[in-house]
């Protein structure tokens, strides 16, 4: 990401400004380029589910958990189940 906020690489590619993700999405999509790719990737229907469930988190730790999830490796399926019950 560039010093004004725009997005570069993969990020240019998903085709989303960063100012209009939440910020916690946002920083942890920027540390994880995987993820970035994995959110590239996905519909704009399943982009829009997957702010929601962001905005939604209730912790760092949620939000890193939503993120890590696009990983290639990860459940995407689980992305739109809402959260674990433990």
């Amino acid at each position: 990401m560039e010093a004004n906020g725009a997005a570069t690489g993969a990020a240019a590619e998903a085709g989303y400004p960063f100012a209009q993700l939440p910020l916690g999405m946002g920083m942890a999509l920027g540390m994880n380029e995987r993820a970035m790719d994995g959110y590239a990737h996905l519909t704009e229907s399943q982009k829009e589910q997957l702010i929601m469930r962001c905005r939604d988190a209730r912790s760092k730790e949620e939000m890193q958990r939503i993120v890590n999830e696009l990983v290639p490796e990860g459940n995407i399926s689980a992305l739109y189940e809402g959260p674990a019950t433990r």
